[in-house]
């Protein structure tokens, strides 16, 4: 009998120790950090038997490390290639706009989309050209990994690249801390909260309100994959995760104005 109890006892030890070690990493795009930490530690709670990880790095490498194998969800707001899209599920979290910040000291606080294109591309090296002030145009983008270049690229830069003189940042957080340290500089951040000390440019007749924020023109459309084989528990902290009402506090908007 004693046998028997210390034996059910090494059992239940070694199943409880078993149920608590799931992991589930996910890596991707940085700008959505904030609202998957926001939401984890309520989640952890509710399922004491996981625990998660979560590292930036960029779209393409969130996309990428999910279909390797090397993490189980990716945040990205680039949409996959056809052939990884294949082994993956999407959950959509709403639109993120994609926002054009300058240091305060250039004396511009609108341009018109051509204009835009100008500024990032490097064509246009002078703020007083768009009638600001005698101050050199400085661009900071994110890498190639990041969604928020590759919308840029594709909807304001018609396939051209940005300045190959721009600064490259690897994070959301990092680029607006540049841009509001850097006199004369210019950069996109996809919104947030704490976007002070930098002036939010208004684009054409489109001025950012964020009461409103769906309606603004240029944005990424941030989404949680996993693979279509992965564990059920994998799947459900990705569909929590797209309904989190963090969401909104972080800039997420509903999908349809």
């Amino acid at each position: 009998m004693f046998f028997l109890l210390w034996w059910m006892a090494i059992w239940v030890s070694h199943k409880g120790i078993s149920e608590r070690s799931v992991h589930i990493a996910i890596s991707g795009s940085s700008a959505l950090l904030p609202v998957i930490k926001e939401e984890l530690p309520a989640w952890e709670i509710r399922h004491p038997e996981v625990r998660v990880s979560v590292t930036g790095g960029g779209s393409w490498a969130g996309l990428a490390a999910v279909s390797q194998r090397r993490a189980d969800i990716g945040m990205s707001d680039i949409v996959p290639s056809e052939t990884m899209a294949r082994g993956m599920l999407g959950y959509p979290l709403g639109r993120l706009p994609v926002l054009f910040i300058g240091n305060q000291c250039t004396g511009v606080n609108k341009v018109s989309q051509p204009q835009l294109q100008q500024l990032l591309a490097g064509d246009i090296g002078n703020w007083r050209q768009v009638g600001g002030g005698d101050t050199s145009v400085i661009v900071v983008s994110r890498p190639l990994s990041s969604g928020a270049r590759f919308m840029i690229e594709r909807q304001i830069l018609k396939g051209r690249s940005v300045s190959p003189r721009a600064i490259i940042q690897l994070s959301n957080g990092a680029l607006y801390k540049t841009v509001r340290g850097t006199p004369g500089a210019l950069g996109y951040v996809e919104w947030r909260p704490d976007l002070k000390g930098v002036v939010v440019m208004a684009v054409g007749s489109s001025r950012f309100d964020r009461t409103r924020g769906n309606l603004w023109p240029y944005y990424t459309e941030p989404t949680l994959y996993v693979r279509r084989d992965a564990p059920a528990i994998v799947k459900q902290l990705a569909a929590d995760l797209s309904h989190s009402p963090a969401k909104a506090k972080f800039g997420i908007y509903p999908a349809q104005p």
